[in-house]
This record gives C-alpha cells, structure tokens and sequence, in this order.
C-alpha cells in the first residue's frame, strides 16, 4: 500500500469511505469490496443497499468460502426437483431470493472457475437456471461482491477469470486496515464493550485505566474490527463480577508477544529488578531447586493478578492446576524440610 495512499485514508478516516458509500448508493452498478479480513465488508454492502432504492427489498448474503462449489451452484441458482440425490422438491436460490434487492457475495475469490463462468452468464445476461431446470428465468439483482485476496493476481495466475472481475470492478472500495484509523480503535473497543454489558445485564460503571485504553490503542488488530470487538466481548465476561479493567486483567488475555506493561513496570525495568532465589547448596537439591524456582514465578504471576488464579495461569502460559500443585509441592517442602529458613525472596 502506497504511503500517500495511508496518509491520506489516516488522515481523513471515515469520511472518504462514507460518501463512496453514500455515491455508490445511489447508482445501479455493480460494486467490488476489497480489503483485509475484519474490515466491515459486510457492514458496508448493508450500508449501500439501505441507502439505496432498492432498501424496499431483500438483502441476501452469502460467505462463498462455507460452501463446495456443488452446494453453492445450488444456493446460489436453486434447483429443480429431482436434480441431485435429496432433491425432492424444487427450490429458488439467492439469486431469486434477491430478486429486486442486493445480493452480497462475500470472499468471491473462492468461486471455483466453473462456477465463476456460470456467474458471469448471470450478471451479464441477467438470466439464470436452476440446477437440473431447462427454463431461464429473468432476475433484477444489484450484486456486490467483496474479497481480501488480490484478484488481480488471481487473474495473472489464471485462477480467476479475467472478464467476470472486469464485469465486477465496475465501482471499487477498498476497506481501510484499523491500524491506519488509531482514532476508531477506542471508540469501537468502548462501544462494544458497553453493548455486551448492556446485553449481561451489567449497569455498574465499567472503571478503565486510562494505560489499558492507550495500550489498546497501540495494537495493531490484525483480524481489525472483527479482532477487537471479540476481545471486548472476551472482556466484558471477565469483568461480569470486577467492574474494573486493568492492564493487568488486560494482560491476562493476551499472548506473551502483545502483552503491555505498565509505567511501574517499566521503571522497574531500567533498575534491574529481577526475582532471585535464594538456595543453600548444602541442603537444596536439583528438585527443591525447580520447586523454589517456580514457586516463586508462581508467587508473582498471583500477585500481579491480585490473587486471581485463573489470571496468573493464563499470564504465564500454563494453567490453573499446574500452578496449585506447584504451590502445594512448595508448602510441602517447607514442611517436611530440615531448613525452613531457605525461604523464597525478591530482590531488586
């Protein structure tokens, strides 16, 4: 992606991509929608057919990468009775399930080329079969189609037909990657995060540190809107009995790679705090050793989930029970050893 082309979309967000969509609304043609996966592909062909004349009418979609190519020829054209094995009665696809209306093909970049040609005759005749049938029937569908994958190299590598993506890329939007719109990655964090609460029955205000939205704000959501209202989601369980979100509890739910710390950390960091264990050669062996060792890692991962178990696990990458047995074996040791007073420390 060129760097005027970031620049410009960074700097002017959403309003370039709503009055496309408010343009593109108003016209008959067809429409192409690229973009990464997450990127609200759906949410703007909806947009388009409700500001559209044709809102009057049926918005049908469907996920072109949930289907064979046999089971989506079906969906997508209906069949005639007696057609296929189960076939028992005839059945119109989405094509005249659209009839005056939208029809949204999403990931068309997984129609398999026998299908694509039979595609193609549809929207340039604007006729279809059904499956097994004889008779053509006549559809009025405005057809937009989206993808994530390059159909232009599909096209150059022959896996995608030339003349149905000419037929398609009639009007083209392409979606802009979260990471580029800093601005909406709070806002759509905070708007999800209050509908799922809403929608658990939570009405206690939701306390946020304000490092939690600003560590946020930093990812770059890969899987974009879709990845950060999961994780909002995720979140609002977790908080269904602490009405507060912390970086820790932040922290707890993301990978080693992502994880944030906080300004306490890091200061901790630039003078060298580390956790030491203290052993006595004497009488420690290699087993006390490990048990020390990970009982104090333990210790700590508790600690910074303010005595959450579940959280402490998670933080470290193991689970809830391995870190009980740990803590038992080391509260064993202490019992049955004939030197209590090797105790666990931390030292800067």
């Amino acid at each position: 992606m060129a760097d005027n082309y970031v620049d410009d979309c960074a700097f002017k967000g959403r309003s370039i991509l709503d009055e496309k969509i408010l343009l593109f609304a108003r016209v008959p043609h067809y429409v192409l929608i690229t973009g990464e996966r997450g990127t609200g592909k759906t949410t703007i062909a909806h947009q388009m057919h409700d500001l559209s004349p044709r809102s009057n009418r049926e918005f049908v979609s469907v996920n072109c990468a949930s289907f064979t190519s046999e089971l989506l020829e079906s969906e997508l054209f209906g069949y005639e009775r007696g057609a296929f094995t189960g076939a028992t009665a005839p059945k119109a696809g989405l094509f005249e399930a659209a009839q005056g209306g939208t029809l949204f093909l999403d990931e068309i970049g997984e129609l398999s080329l026998g299908l694509q040609a039979k595609f193609l005759k549809a929207v340039e005749e604007r006729r279809i079969r059904r499956v097994g049938g004889t008779m053509e029937r006549e559809i009025d569908v405005r057809v937009v189609a989206a993808t994530s994958r390059d159909l232009r190299s599909m096209v150059k590598n022959g896996t995608f037909r030339a003349d149905l993506f000419d037929r398609l890329n009639i009007l083209q939007l392409e979606t802009l990657p979260l990471r580029y719109q800093k601005e909406r990655i709070v806002e759509t964090f905070l708007d999800q995060l209050e509908t799922d609460r809403g929608t658990i029955g939570l009405q206690e205000p939701l306390q946020i540190e304000k490092e939690v939205l600003a560590a946020i704000q930093e990812l770059e959501w890969k899987g974009n809107y879709r990845e950060i209202r999961n994780f909002a989601t995720r979140l609002a369980v977790e908080t269904i009995d602490e009405p507060a979100i912390t970086l820790q509890v932040v922290n707890s739910m993301l990978s080693g790679e992502t994880r944030f710390r906080s300004e306490l950390e890091l200061a901790d960091e630039k003078e060298n705090n580390y956790l030491t264990v203290t052993l006595d050669p004497a009488t420690d062996d290699l087993d006390s050793v490990y048990i020390k060792a990970a009982a104090m890692f333990v210790e700590h991962a508790l600690k910074r989930s303010n005595g959450n178990l579940r959280r402490a696990a998670r933080s470290i990458n193991t689970t809830h029970s391995t870190i009980s047995r740990i803590l038992k074996k080391n509260q064993e040791r202490f019992v049955t050893s004939s030197n209590p007073s090797g105790s666990l420390a931390a030292a800067a």
